[in-house]
């Protein structure tokens, strides 16, 4: 190891150490197993992060180095994606060991992220119990809350004492590992209400919790989107949120932590989407996969472009006479698209956020558009002066007036875009930049050059 580095004495030191050179961490750790298995057990977070800059092969091996109790939390922090590369090369005793205990959630997002030849050849390694409850998971509908949702739930039954429920409570303390709500369930496990920890603290010891419990409270079924779940838990500003079956038997919650991640993966997978790559790919999705998910739309485009060209070459002849016009011709096709990427950028947040209602569709288009409009405006005006002062006047007027209806359109389409997509039940980000680019180059192409021919 390079003795100018600093060697690392904790895991965020680790970690930056792993990130600017994963050599010299390797070569650390493995000179010194007994200090990685003290920083793992203390900081399995930035020991995953670790772990992720590594070969498979050498993350495996430093895994084995460590007991299996430490393996499981710091499994529990890796990607999906590296699981799946490092259990590759795993001892299968070690692998059933950690998915045994690994929360049923976490496992599940494994196996949403492997191949099928992946998840069969993890099947074979894992137990019988282990493989009932990840099939029970699966079985609910892709990126449901039954999928992410957490079983471990502190539940105490109704008709106790506050005197009683304390006692229930020191013991829930003990098992319950995420001990965020207390829910007040019936003999047949029905969803009661939720007990507030402060309530129930300065409440009489003789009283009900009954009569203190937040009655008939927020919950949602397994079987609905995980994005209602991260809405509900917003909207209301919950830590966490019950899961009930269609009997209202509570069966699991979802965290507000959990809440932050779909979020999270919501808004990456729309910005994704409306370039055209695929929803779940990141920078560690396998090659084959990636290629997959990205030619498709990247064949549209191309028959797209196509449309576009077909167009420009009906001005051949305009084009030929002055060539300056092929010149000027991107200029308002950039600024138009620029300005529609805005107005679509904001709508497709605001619709990630469920601020967009069916009444306020039109106000929304309208609005982008009357920003289009000023914007085109000011923009037309400047291109206008800039083309007269460089001694390009002759174009001045044909530029401004395309340069100002392309950035009014653009304005118009990217706002109605998603909110076509999402009244026709598609990904309002579907691809979304791809079109609204499409229009953009036409009104900028063949738009300017129309004009260019009326004027000049």
């Amino acid at each position: 190891m390079n003795s100018e580095i600093l060697q690392p004495t904790n895991g965020d030191e680790l970690r930056k150490l792993a990130r600017k050179s994963p050599e010299d961490a390797l070569i650390f750790l493995n000179e010194n197993l007994n200090l990685w298995n003290e920083i793992a057990f203390l900081d399995p977070f930035d020991s995953a992060d670790t772990l992720e800059e590594f070969e498979p092969k050498d993350a495996s091996y430093l895994i084995e180095e460590l007991p299996i109790d430490v393996s499981i939390k710091i499994f529990e922090s890796l990607r999906p994606r590296a699981i799946i590369e490092i259990v590759e090369n795993l001892q299968e005793l070690s692998i059933e060991k950690i998915f045994k205990e690994m929360d049923t959630e976490d496992v599940v997002d494994v196996f949403e992220r492997s191949t099928v030849d992946e998840a069969e050849d993890l099947l074979e390694v894992l137990d019988k119990s282990t493989k009932l409850d990840i099939n029970r998971r699966l079985a609910y509908p892709k990126d449901s809350v039954g999928r992410l949702m957490s079983e471990e739930v502190g539940k105490i039954s109704t008709g106790l004492t506050v005197k009683e429920a304390l006692v229930e409570l020191k013991t829930l303390h003990e098992n319950v590992e995420d001990l965020i709500y207390v829910y007040s369930v019936d003999a047949e496990n029905k969803l009661s209400g939720v007990l507030s920890f402060r309530e129930i603290v300065f409440a009489d010891e003789n009283e009900l919790i009954d009569n203190i419990m937040i009655q008939n409270p927020t919950f949602i079924n397994p079987s609905l989107d995980q994005e209602e779940a991260a809405r509900l838990i917003r909207q209301y500003e919950l830590l966490a949120l019950p899961v009930v079956d269609k009997n209202n038997k509570l069966i699991g919650q979802a965290t507000v932590s959990t809440a932050l991640d779909v979020i999270q993966t919501e808004l990456a997978e729309d910005f994704s989407q409306s370039f055209g790559a695929g929803a779940e790919e990141t920078i560690f999705t396998p090659l084959k996969r990636s290629v997959r998910m990205r030619l498709p739309w990247i064949a549209v485009n191309l028959a797209l472009a196509f449309i576009v060209s077909i167009l420009i070459s009906q001005f051949e002849e305009t084009i030929a006479r002055d060539a300056l016009l092929a010149a000027l011709m991107p200029v308002v096709a950039l600024v138009g698209g620029n300005s529609g990427a805005q107005s679509l950028a904001i709508v497709i947040r605001a619709l990630a956020r469920n601020d967009v209602s069916d009444a306020r569709t039109f106000e929304v288009i309208g609005k982008q558009s009357l920003i289009g409009l000023v914007n085109g405006l000011l923009i037309g005006t400047m291109s206008f002066l800039l083309l007269s002062i460089t001694g390009l006047s002759t174009y001045a007027l044909a530029l401004s007036i395309a340069v100002f209806g392309n950035i009014l359109i653009g304005n118009l389409f990217g706002a109605s875009i998603p909110l076509i997509l999402k009244k026709l039940k598609f990904d309002p980000a579907l691809a979304s930049n791809i079109f609204l680019t499409l229009i953009t180059d036409i009104v900028g192409f063949a738009g300017f050059l129309g004009i260019a021919l009326i004027l000049i």
